[in-house]
């Protein structure tokens, strides 16, 4: 209930804060931009609209990891608190042995044994079997012994390579075998907290990453062969870099077509138009760079190569600059070039392009580069309205919503569940209470009954008491 509660603020939308409005003053500051496409004072309202939307998602990202290493850290607690437990579990197994072997009863330390293994019973699921000599044998999980007699069969929180900084729980036996037993426990505070760092919260982290591509791709999709009033440049980097063995294996999610290239003058007018084909599943960067170069067949005019770092670069020679044109294969947005958003990892890594952050003349309006021209800007801006997400059923708005609501839902159910099994957990003490013969209520009522009798009878004494001196003084 504890961690639902802390991801209701993580998505919180009761401050100027919320990952919502910045969604919606994004998208006014496009429609604003449609309106005034060449307006300083808005171009740069959207630079920081976008920066601060993209700092709330990863500002979320940061909450629920940082929740995810909470969750951590209490499965480490818990790891340690069960085998403290198993440890006293062994030793009252020990004191009832030698106590009940020599004819005397072992009370005291049975009724400790029991309230130790009920507190294991709160952090794993638990079986406990009596053995004939009074010892029992504590089983966890499917099917892990914990406590066998004398023997403690301890657990151990490991951390793995699979992912940094998160533990795995090992069942470490004899001769130090260990089995991994993070995926065997039923119950108890242990699932309840594996469940809430390994599925609940990374499956919003998964929400958010999804929102935050959805947003990246949307936007830079016509923001890449779009221009603004800066857009013509003579060098231009992706914001993506391909590894040296990728850089000669066929590029992902490319589309056959073709992509422009428009060569323009000092003065913005278009001196040449290249048309480059690609070959979706067939070119590699390599192929793609040298087409590029075949197809200007000028290096002087323009050149592409990929850097050391296995980014791609275009540079034109002075005095000419160039734009990117029409894009049917996607490559603009795969290596990112004209980007708005660059994005690898989703909401934990979005920002603004770096080129974009430093001149809001960068941002991309229109086309071609022709004056007042808005058509980008009113695309990006149409998308507020636009199915977009889910196989393009919901707007970003309701899908952010419906995370909100999931939360809220489960947030309720928790609470439901709680109160069902603190309910449960009296009636069981109920029932072992009749068993016993020993209720505590009613023990405390007939201490209270007999408190009051004592009370009552030495008052009456004492009253005798005060007559029979003032009869000996008379």
């Amino acid at each position: 209930e504890e961690f639902f509660s802390k991801l209701e603020l993580v998505f919180s939308e009761m401050s100027d804060s919320g990952l919502h409005r910045a969604m919606n003053d994004f998208w006014n500051s496009w429609s604003q931009l449609a309106n005034q496409p060449e307006s300083d004072v808005v171009r740069t309202r959207v630079r920081d609209q976008g920066d601060t939307l993209a700092t709330r998602f990863r500002e979320r990202h940061a909450q629920l990891q940082s929740l995810r290493k909470e969750a951590d850290a209490r499965i480490q607690g818990a790891v340690n608190q069960i085998n403290n437990l198993a440890q006293q579990v062994k030793e009252l197994n020990r004191q009832i042995y030698s106590y009940e072997i020599s004819g005397h009863q072992a009370n005291d330390a049975r009724d400790a044994r029991e309230l130790a293994v009920e507190k294991l019973s709160k952090l794993v699921d638990v079986n406990m079997i009596e053995n004939s000599n009074g010892r029992t044998s504590v089983i966890i999980g499917r099917d892990w012994t914990l406590v066998e007699g004398d023997q403690v069969f301890e657990l151990d929180a490991t951390l793995r390579g699979g992912e940094a900084g998160m533990v795995s729980i090992d069942g470490i036996a004899t001769h130090d075998h260990r089995r991994d037993l993070t995926r065997s426990f039923r119950g108890g505070q242990m699932t309840e907290l594996i469940q809430m760092r390994d599925e609940t919260i990374v499956g919003y982290m998964n929400q958010l990453d999804e929102l935050a591509f959805g947003v990246a791709a949307k936007v830079n999709q016509p923001h890449a062969t779009g221009t603004g009033i800066s857009s013509a440049t003579d060098l231009m980097k992706s914001a993506y870099a391909l590894t040296p063995e990728a850089r000669a294996q066929p590029m992902p999610f490319l589309q056959d077509g073709v992509f422009q290239l428009h060569l323009v003058d000092r003065d913005n007018s278009i001196l040449e138009t290249y048309e480059i084909e690609v070959q979706a599943g067939v070119d590699s960067l390599e192929d793609i760079v040298k087409r590029i170069n075949q197809t200007v067949n000028d290096p002087n005019l323009l050149a592409a190569s990929i850097g050391e770092d296995g980014s791609m670069f275009l540079e034109s020679g002075q005095p000419r600059r160039f734009i990117f044109g029409d894009d049917q294969t996607a490559i603009t947005q795969v290596m990112g070039f004209n980007s708005f958003f660059e994005t690898l990892k989703g909401a934990a890594d979005l920002r603004i392009s770096p080129r974009i952050l430093e001149d809001p003349n960068a941002i991309s309006t229109g086309r071609d580069l022709i004056p007042g021209d808005n058509q980008v800007a009113l695309a990006i801006a149409k998308l507020q309205n636009q199915p977009t997400m889910r196989d393009e059923t919901v707007t970003f708005g309701e899908y952010y919503n419906s995370i909100l609501g999931d939360i809220g839902l489960k947030v309720q159910r928790n609470q439901v569940e709680k109160a069902q099994q603190d309910n449960m957990v009296q009636q069981f003490r109920e029932i072992r209470s009749s068993i016993s013969a020993v209720n505590m209520d009613e023990e405390l009522a007939d201490m209270i009954q007999h408190q009051k009798a004592y009370e009552a009878s030495a008052r009456y004494v004492s009253t005798v008491d005060e007559m029979m001196q003032t009869l000996i003084n008379m």
